[in-house]
């Protein structure tokens, strides 16, 4: 035997201290009966004198019924469970890989703490929101790599991209085409209806190889989703020691202070060959949310069957019992009127 909602159990004190008030009001009731003459005569004389609450024999029975029936309502609310049985669930999903860019690029600052954190902030998001997708993650810059293969264990993709700082985007140059074929390689042919790409980049391009990747992927029917980090304005690239110590901004070859600018006509374009779409990061944090609602409403696969224990439910029976005492105490009440009248 177990209890689901032991809460419920700090409601007993209510128990005792309602049969022991009614037991009160009882014993008050019959001293002012007795004040105007004797009970016996009372009762068969005038029910107006009983005025229906409290009977002058066996208010003690009353009390006891009305105390049970609160106890046993309790024991509903506890919801007693005994017995289990083997319950299958079937997991539908989907199958995400999130690509962060950790080019140098993505140190500016024009969205807030800088692009880097912002892309890190959006995936822990999503990966809080997930259930029973599967997620992997790939890191690139002027390649990519599969940190995490995709996996259901959401602690440990959690951990590792919390694990992830500002020091991370060092990567020298950005190849957008890097995460697409990462992703056309480890997406098996057998999923690609339920595959997703959700790319979080500023856009920016050294490589230019990307038409291709993007092409491969629109074959398998594998959409890329695109989320834009940065702003077109653009921001200048920090530049930091080894010590983590900002030293200056990124120039180019001519001393000039590089600004780097979000490319969202690359990335709307990738979006619109896989049919994907593209969501730009603002100054709330809600790209998440439509990617989300996007995904839900996608085509799910079933990912696995698994059969959870379930614990059979008995509230029913104290139910039962407290409305057998509260039946019977109104019996009484109504039985205890008529032979007053």
């Amino acid at each position: 035997m177990r209890f689901s909602e032991p809460s419920a159990f700090l409601l007993l004190p209510l128990v005792p201290g309602l049969f022991f008030l009614l037991l009160l009001m009882g014993r008050r009731y019959i001293r002012d009966v007795q004040k105007l003459g004797s009970p016996d005569m009372l009762e068969r004389f005038s029910s107006k004198a009983l005025g229906g609450k409290f009977p002058v024999r066996g208010y003690r029975i009353e009390s006891l019924f009305y105390a049970l029936t609160v106890l046993f309502f309790i024991l509903a609310l506890a919801r007693p469970q005994a017995g289990t049985r083997l319950e299958p669930v079937q997991i539908r999903g989907s199958d995400i890989y999130v690509a962060i860019d950790a080019s140098k690029s993505m140190r500016a600052e024009d969205v807030k703490p800088n692009r880097f954190e912002r892309a890190k902030i959006d995936t822990l998001e999503l990966v809080r929101s997930l259930k029973g997708d599967r997620v992997g993650f790939i890191l690139f810059g002027g390649d990519a790599y599969v940190q995490c293969p995709l996996t259901t264990d959401y602690e440990a993709v959690l951990t590792f991209v919390n694990s992830l700082d500002a020091r991370t985007a060092v990567a020298s140059g950005t190849s957008i085409a890097a995460p697409l074929r990462a992703a056309y390689s480890f997406i098996k042919p057998e999923e690609d209806t339920y595959a997703v790409l959700l790319l979080l980049t500023d856009g920016e391009d050294t490589a230019g190889d990307w038409e291709r990747a993007a092409r491969d992927l629109a074959r398998r029917s594998i959409k890329v989703f695109c989320v834009g980090i940065g702003t077109k304005e653009g921001s200048p690239i920090p530049v930091f020691d080894e010590s983590g110590r900002r030293t200056g901004y990124q120039k180019n070859r001519e001393g000039v202070v590089v600004i780097s600018r979000l490319d969202d006509v690359l990335l709307k374009e990738i979006a619109e060959k896989t049919q994907g779409y593209y969501f730009e990061a603002g100054g709330v944090v809600n790209e998440v949310g439509r990617f989300s609602a996007t995904l839900a409403s996608m085509k799910k696969r079933e990912l696995e069957t698994k059969r959870y224990t379930v614990y059979e439910e008995r509230f029913q029976f104290p139910l039962a019992l407290g409305m057998l005492f509260f039946v019977l105490s109104m019996l009484r009440s109504v039985r205890t009127k008529g032979r007053a009248a």
